[in-house]
């Protein structure tokens, strides 16, 4: 997956193309990715997949060179031109490769094996974008920095919990009291820098443990999306808001992780949920209504979800959780709307948090009420489990599987 889209990438801007010739991605109008480094990585996968060979008419200074002027076999794959192998004029071999790609761009139409490899492209596109953007905030404040291994490290982390513009905020803050520190304690700039992502990996813990409620920051103007970004974001994932989207919702189902829902009706997987719940670390207190479909003011299973702060010791949040064993129709934002006024009901003590454990899916529009809700910080905040989560969590609890018979 990431080879086909980063090639798509190289060629998809006529500009960057002249006569099936790619030119360096150092003189590019567009980045190819988010920064240099990725870039560096994608082209040396590519170049060493041979499914670009470096052209001719790259400049001199793209080579590397002895000290007598005899040319090595080395070059730096930022500043050569590339060409596709095979037959034919370059130009048609460009055509034919798009041509090729369009039918299985859409996350609908993508074979198996990309299903299976999408979590971690989007993972390295996805840090990537927050390393940029940290380099930019950094700029910004007048610090320079070179992300390193430990950046690398906190943001995978963090994008397992927060979307892209969520992260966003993190950064944002961080640069702040880097350059606030740099003032305060007098020191220098290289060591202000290098605070900021001790910062951001403090603050993301104590976010996740305490439960904060994270805005998501939208795209800079100063940094245009990436050609890369554009199409997976826009082009395949086809995302309303992509700095919004959840880590933890798959496209599309993994290939082999599908479960037989039919196989159960509303109360099993109510017992379901309450089972997944009760041997889940972390969860205390669980307890089931034990009659579906009950005027139960909208919550059919609750628990008091427990978190561990490091720094600041522990915290609990009262957890509600609607099960919608609906494989007939998706979650509407009507629903939403009815199961945020009905948990209202709930006062002593109130929810913090309301799931909905779905065995189906949500319309697009009940996701937007969703997400403009938790963008208002409003209590309770919603999560969703739905099927594609559900097929993840439970698959890491063969057991349960077993025993509703769900596969």
């Amino acid at each position: 997956m990431s080879t086909a889209l980063a090639l798509a990438a190289l060629l998809e801007d006529a500009e960057e193309v002249s006569d099936g010739t790619i030119i360096p991605t150092v003189d590019r109008a567009d980045r190819l990715t988010p920064t240099v480094d990725y870039d560096f990585e994608l082209l040396k996968l590519l170049a060493d997949q041979q499914l670009v060979r470096v052209h001719p008419s790259s400049p001199l200074d793209s080579f590397a060179w002895e000290d007598d002027c005899i040319l090595t076999n080395a070059y730096y794959p930022t500043l050569v031109s590339y060409y596709l192998p095979g037959t034919g004029p370059l130009e048609n071999r460009v055509n034919a490769y798009l041509k090729s790609l369009a039918p299985i761009v859409s996350r609908e139409s993508w074979p198996d094996r990309w299903v299976d490899q999408f979590s971690e492209f989007w993972l390295d596109l996805a840090v990537s974008e927050c390393k940029a953007y940290l380099v930019h905030m950094l700029q910004l404040h007048g610090l320079d920095f070179t992300p390193g291994q430990k950046t690398d490290d906190v943001f995978r982390r963090a994008l397992k919990w927060y979307s892209i513009g969520q992260v966003y905020y993190f950064i944002w803050r961080a640069a702040r009291d880097s350059a606030a520190y740099q003032a305060r304690e007098k020191v220098s700039a290289k060591r202000a820098a290098n605070s900021a992502i001790t910062r951001i990996s403090a603050d993301v813990d104590r976010a996740y443990a305490q439960g904060w409620q994270i805005s998501v920051y939208r795209r800079d103007s100063r940094m245009p999306v990436s050609t890369l970004s554009h199409i997976l974001f826009s082009r395949a994932l086809q995302l309303d808001d992509p700095m919004a989207y959840s880590p933890v919702d798959l496209p599309v189902r993994r290939a082999g992780l599908e479960l037989a829902w039919e196989n159960i009706d509303s109360e099993s997987f109510e017992r379901l949920i309450f089972q997944l719940v009760v041997e889940t670390e972390g969860y205390e207190n669980v307890d089931w209504l034990m009659h579906t479909n009950a005027p139960d003011h909208g919550r059919d299973v609750s628990a008091t979800r427990l978190r561990r702060d490091p720094l600041s010791g522990h915290s609990s949040q009262r957890v509600a959780i609607q099960c919608k064993h609906w494989l007939s129709r998706p979650i509407r934002d009507v629903d939403v709307y009815q199961a945020t006024i009905s948990i209202d009901h709930w006062q002593d003590p109130p929810f913090d948090v309301l799931v909905f454990a779905t065995s189906g899916r949500f319309t697009s529009d009940a996701i937007a009420k969703i997400e403009r809700h938790n963008s208002r910080g409003e209590r309770p905040s919603i999560e969703v489990w739905n099927d594609a989560r559900l097929e993840f969590l439970l698959n890491e609890r063969p057991h349960l599987i077993r025993s509703y018979e769900l596969r």
